[in-house]
């Protein structure tokens, strides 16, 4: 009899969803069936409630690109910004002396918003103790919204966000992987011990003898597909060296 083993949480899911409802005819047919279905759709609930980046997201992905997205879209413009008062052939002076207090605090170089997530929230850091003291020459410069200095705090904000962000997705790393594993674990053994249960029954009971597949049709199709992925995945081992006197 097929063992599911290499299952992992978006296949369950998949797999719990697809037998709780298009399955969920056969499956109850049998007692023993019947008697999992519950036990079935708790562990169902449990994948449904973790968090994406435990159910085989990247922890926390959406939300570190879209304050990464803010951070670098408010840095690049108060760069282009200040790059345009720079340019000016007859610049007042004060206006410049502030553009370049500015920029040698907030965005000095373009290359820098291609930085990591981890050392544009250390940045952020930095420039937050410094914005008190830019805040006069940041409300020089009009821009929509009010001045370069309301920019500057968003700018500031976007940073400080991927901080926070990052914080989570290492407390996700660190407190959540095992639960989720152990829930992975308990699922796939819960589902073998159900096709045992009712291999036993099919054979005392009078219930259609395709059950088996019937209902886990789908579940054996998504565990030979894991199975292809993972050997897929791993290294070719290297051929062994032919012996000098064989070649």
């Amino acid at each position: 009899m097929r063992r599911f083993r290499v299952l992992n949480l978006p296949d369950l899911k998949l797999g719990l969803d697809d037998l709780l409802s298009k399955r969920r005819g056969a499956l109850v047919q049998s007692n023993v069936g019947n008697s999992y279905e519950a036990m079935l759709a708790h562990k169902r609930d449990a994948i449904d409630a973790l968090p994406a980046a435990l159910s085989g997201g990247k922890p926390l992905a959406d939300a570190l690109f879209a304050a990464d997205t803010d951070h670098d879209s408010y840095g690049g413009a108060i760069y282009f910004i200040t790059e345009a008062y720079l340019r000016l052939p007859a610049p007042h002076p004060d206006i410049i002396d502030a553009i370049r207090r500015v920029r040698a605090a907030l965005i000095p170089e373009l290359e820098q918003l291609r930085d990591s997530y981890a050392d544009e929230a250390e940045a952020a850091i930095r420039r937050k103790a410094e914005l008190p003291q830019l805040e006069a020459d940041l409300k020089l410069i009009p821009v929509a919204g009010g001045s370069l200095y309301d920019w500057a705090v968003a700018f500031i904000g976007a940073g400080e966000k991927l901080a926070a962000l990052l914080s989570q997705r290492a407390d996700i790393d660190t407190n959540g992987r095992k639960g989720a594993q152990l829930l992975r674990s308990e699922t796939v053994g819960m589902l073998n011990r159900l096709r045992d249960a009712i291999a036993d029954e099919l054979g005392v009971a009078k219930l259609p003898k395709d059950l088996d597949a019937q209902i886990f049709g789908y579940l054996d199709d998504l565990e030979t597909q894991r199975a292809a992925a993972l050997r897929a995945s791993k290294p070719a081992k290297p051929e062994a060296p032919i012996p000098a006197n064989e070649a």
